[in-house]
């Protein structure tokens, strides 16, 4: 039996309470993103990958040499192709006395460990183009400088401003400030005011590009869905830059992987009331892409999915966009913030 095989042979439902008893907190926070996980590597055609670890996975017993006993382990798994993964034989040793379902929700905990969705396992392993070698990636300072620059050059180019330091608002520069105070980095093996106000400067920009990479990643999204003539998209580019002046921040995208049975629109919305995968927002901004122009793809499902990620909120904006690859599937980026400039103007 392959890995594809095992899958096809279970439910959700079935796998998901294995992962409840066999993986506790912080599994369980988890579990809508496990659900994700599960439905993408089903919809995924298996795909022999030369360069993989095995062509094999071996179930056995392992002990955790944490005093808990044996578990369940999955070998290997973790960092192959998932096309590849679902290819592999599961090689079951002969005193495991397991179902289909715990083994499949060991296979899915170590098949999800460098990410559920291919956003994930981009951001983790930064496999962005941005113009610097590859053990750059791993320097914080550099790649987060990087990326925002690029960013920013993307955001010029259609009509948005990018403040400095010094444009921030008071409130937002006092906030990164504070937080390197308290980091206690600096005065530790340093000595001099001119070489400890040069570090403060440093570290400070640090910061800077950190936060601004996150936020100009967001707009970047969203771009071509502003630019794009078919759907009438009231927020513009110059109005999302109002995003950095944000006090708070934070993203994320949800895709769905709906059967041929449900509609991208139908399973998000499931996904995100069952397993709360939008948290209360008093201020967001939603991309919500469509494989046709929102004029052709428009349906009761998809009326029920904005009232259910808008109801909740005191503001929310959802800018509409296309992707054909999308085909009957839905994507949703979301941004929320806590900021008292307004984003249309």
């Amino acid at each position: 039996m392959t890995f594809k095989e095992l899958l096809d042979s279970v439910s959700y439902d079935e796998v998901e309470r294995q992962i409840r008893k066999m993986y506790p907190y912080p599994e369980t926070g988890n579990l809508g993103w496990y659900r994700m996980h599960f439905d993408m590597l089903r919809l995924l055609t298996p795909k022999h990958d030369d360069d993989a670890n095995d062509d094999v996975c071996h179930i056995t017993m392992k002990d955790w040499d944490d005093g808990s006993g044996p578990h369940l382990d999955a070998y290997p798994m973790e960092g192959d192709l998932w096309e590849h993964s679902l290819t592999k034989e599961i090689i079951i040793a002969p005193d495991v006395k397991a179902t289909n379902e715990e083994i499949a929700a060991c296979c899915l905990w170590h098949t999800s460990f460098y990410g559920f969705t291919e956003e994930d396992w981009d951001e983790r392993f930064r496999c962005y183009d941005i113009g610097i070698d590859f053990m750059d990636r791993w320097d914080d300072d550099i790649f987060f400088e990087k990326f925002a620059k690029k960013n920013f050059g993307i955001i010029r180019e259609n009509g948005g401003e990018i403040p400095t330091v010094k444009d921030l608002s008071p409130k937002r520069k006092k906030q990164l400030i504070n937080k390197l105070k308290e980091s206690r980095w600096y005065g530790s093996y340093l000595s001099g005011k001119v070489k400890l106000r040069c570090a403060f400067k440093k570290r400070l920009a640090a910061r800077y590009f950190k936060r601004m990479s996150d936020i100009s990643d967001f707009i970047v999204k969203a771009i071509p869905a502003i630019n794009d003539k078919a759907n009438d998209n009231y927020l513009k580019t110059e109005d999302l830059c109002n995003l950095f002046q944000s006090e708070l921040f934070y993203s994320e995208e949800l895709t769905s992987f709906a059967d041929e049975g449900t509609s991208g629109a139908k399973y998000l919305l499931n996904l995100i009331l069952i397993y709360e995968m939008l948290p209360h927002f008093d201020r967001v901004v939603y991309i919500l892409t469509t494989g046709k122009p929102i004029e052709e793809a428009m349906s009761e499902d998809i009326l029920a999915l904005e009232n259910g990620i808008c109801g909740s909120c005191k503001s929310a904006d959802v800018i509409y966009a296309t992707d054909p690859s999308l085909g009957r599937q839905i994507r949703i980026n979301y941004a929320t913030f806590d900021s008292k400039f307004p984003l249309f103007r």
